[in-house]
């Protein structure tokens, strides 16, 4: 098991977390923890009222009282039930349609989070093993945040439950005794009664601060478990994302994965399950003590109370219900030890939702607004570049220097990994440099205001994502579309065709994941669906970072040109390695091993002989029987 330093929270940290975590969950749904109390102490209450008519009942049996007074009485119980059970019910249904909501809006803190926060965070593995922990809080019913909330409401309920218990057995707990002397003049008299409450309380506070604590402590160390934390990450991807995606099915079965995932989920399920294990192993000997403390409390109070009787103090029905009562005077102090010790514990496991939320985001946003300007004239420049990834010494760019003006078509090109997707990552601020700067107009890019300058950029990634969503919301990224621009840019991309077969055109949902009759889509046809999404955004600034990559020569070609014709006078990056499809931009710019080597024409670089002109030659081998076609 790998090691968890935890830092310790002092008295003071504990309790600023419990009231932050009590509060996000009331902002969640307001009022849910006062209701889920009253609720609580409305179910509490009717114990008592049970106990109390059950007594009479009894009473009034061994007292031969009328049969229409018996059963008065025993009408009484039954209505007084029938009537706590409605309120129970209703309760409960308002409850779980309540409690639905306070997770729901709990788990969208953390969706928003990971939409928003810094890209250099996302992709660190520390950061999504932190958001797997932050989500199991939510759902921890022994020492999350759903504990931590249910602990509060116990204690509220415990100190309920002892202050009614004190008030019903006061009548029956100081009555003159009938012995003065001896053991049974003790047993009798307030001292004994004193003396056995204190003995009950002293034991429910030893399991409540001292025992319970030691069996939850062994759970806390597989929730801090990094591997636990790793496994469960693993089989919540293959179950959620390889087995229940259905498009997976085709490869599952012709490379007959299932030997794969299979071992992969065994695997992460044994570090789970032993994890766990281990954590039962821990908890078992305080658990097995705690049971024995509880029989010891039941066997003192039903004990005292029969003495009691056997003395004369108390009817039959009295001493059921004196023990019953002390019983629930009981239960409210263990609540109450209960809910002081484990408020004590949730904390620290609470925190690591916060702590998720808690991630600084330590890029500027910038406070400068983009220059609304008519004439598109915008100038972007790299100066002295240099970047090397999070966590790592190699420098993936390299003193880059690089300038081109909106209305330009610039190619990079160069062999895979030389960095040309992590130009752009740069480009569009999903990084800032690591040393050097990157300007428009003059003004350091990290000076803008984030979101407007990200509003200047529209990117077809190679690995871009369309949703299980309408083919309009896909293009127009939101719910909200004009529905004639929407088709226009499908067309445009070169979609007009498979548009018209769709049954419900815009309308028509991708994949099937939510609609039967959802379509499925070829790679290309995903691709193209990208660039009309890029298309609708109107940006000024469009980049296509390789998404033809999976494509042949001529059809890769055929895409770039057309969209080229699309851009007009934007301005657009185009990525790739394959030096055939660039031909038509202004400028080519060559990047090898994280530097910039040549820029210029296709022709201006065949000629010098360089790195360009050796890709060139290369690249013409796997693709002169359609080099006519291309270069025509």
């Amino acid at each position: 098991m790998s090691e968890n330093k935890e830092t310790k929270l002092s008295a003071k940290e504990k309790r600023e977390i419990i009231k932050r975590t009590l509060k996000a969950v009331n902002d969640a749904d307001k009022g849910i923890i006062a209701r889920d109390t009253i609720a609580y102490c409305v179910d509490l209450s009717g114990e008592f009222i049970s106990i109390y008519l059950s007594a009479l009942v009894i009473d009034g049996i061994a007292q031969a009282k009328p049969v229409e007074t018996l059963l008065l009485y025993a009408a009484i119980v039954v209505g007084i039930q029938a009537a706590l059970s409605v309120i129970k019910r209703f309760l409960l249904r308002r409850r779980n349609s309540h409690t639905f909501a306070e997770q729901s809006n709990m788990k969208k803190n953390l969706w928003q989070k990971v939409m928003t926060m810094d890209y250099v965070h996302l992709e660190n593995t520390d950061t999504q093993n932190q958001f797997v922990n932050a989500q199991r809080q939510l759902n921890n019913n022994n020492a999350g945040i759903s504990a931590l909330c249910n602990y509060f409401m116990r204690t509220i309920g415990g100190l309920f439950m002892v202050i009614t218990g004190i008030i019903l057995i006061i009548p029956t707990a100081f009555r003159s005794p009938t012995a003065t002397s001896g053991f049974d003049g003790f047993i009798q008299s307030v001292w004994g009664f004193v003396a056995v409450a204190v003995i009950t309380a002293v034991l429910e506070l030893i399991k409540s601060l001292v025992i319970n604590p030691k069996a939850i402590l062994g759970f806390e160390e597989i929730h801090n478990d990094n591997n636990v934390i790793s496994a469960g990450r693993a089989d919540s991807f293959f179950n959620q994302y390889v087995l229940n995606n259905y498009r997976n099915g085709k490869e599952i079965r012709m490379y007959s994965q299932k030997s794969l995932i299979g071992k992969e989920l065994d695997k992460a399920q044994k570090i789970i399950h032993d994890g766990w294990f281990r954590g039962y192993k821990k908890a078992m000997l305080p658990n097995f003590i705690f049971q024995i403390m509880n029989i010891l409390t039941k066997v003192l109070m039903y004990g005292f109370a029969v003495m009691r009787a056997a003395s004369g103090m108390l009817t039959p029905g009295e001493v059921i219900a004196f023990a019953l009562y002390f019983e629930n005077i009981s239960a409210g102090v263990s609540e109450i030890s209960d809910g002081y010790g484990l408020l004590k514990i949730t904390p620290t496991f609470c925190r690591k939702y916060f702590d998720f939320l808690d991630i600084p985001d330590e890029k500027y946003k910038g406070t400068i607004p983009t220059e609304k300007r008519n004439d598109n004239e915008y100038e972007f420049e790299f100066r002295h570049v240099w970047f090397k990834y999070p966590n790592t010494e190699q420098y993936v760019l390299r003193d880059v220097n690089l300038k081109w003006r909106i209305g330009e078509k610039m190619a990079l090109v160069g062999r895979n990994g030389c960095g040309k997707s992590t130009l752009v990552k740069l480009l569009c601020r999903l990084y800032d440099p690591t040393k050097g700067e990157i300007t428009l107009n003059g003004i350091d890019i990290r000076k803008y205001d984030y979101k407007e300058y990200m509003a200047l950029f529209s990117v077809v990634f190679q690995d871009s994502s369309l949703f299980s969503f309408s083919i309009a919301e896909n293009v127009a990224a939101s719910t909200e579309y004009d529905s004639a621009i929407v088709e226009d840019c499908v067309r445009r991309s070169g979609l007009s065709e498979r548009l018209d077969s769709m049954p419900d055109g815009i309308n028509t949902y991708l994949y099937k994941d939510f609609d039967e009759h959802g379509v499925e889509i070829s790679g290309g046809e995903a691709q193209k669906l990208c660039l009309a999404r890029a298309i609708y955004k109107g940006s000024p600034f469009i980049v296509l970072d390789e998404p033809t990559a999976a494509l042949d020569p001529i059809s890769e070609h055929d895409i770039y040109t057309k969209f080229n014709g699309i851009v007009g006078t934007r301005t657009a990056i185009y990525i790739s390695h394959r030096l055939s499809s660039c031909r038509f931009c202004d400028e080519i710019t060559v990047m090898d091993n994280g530097e910039i080597v040549e820029r210029g024409s296709h022709d201006m670089l065949v000629s010098a002989g360089g790195h360009y002109s050796e890709l060139w030659s290369a690249q013409a081998e796997y693709y002169k029987d359609t080099a006519g076609e291309l270069f025509a």
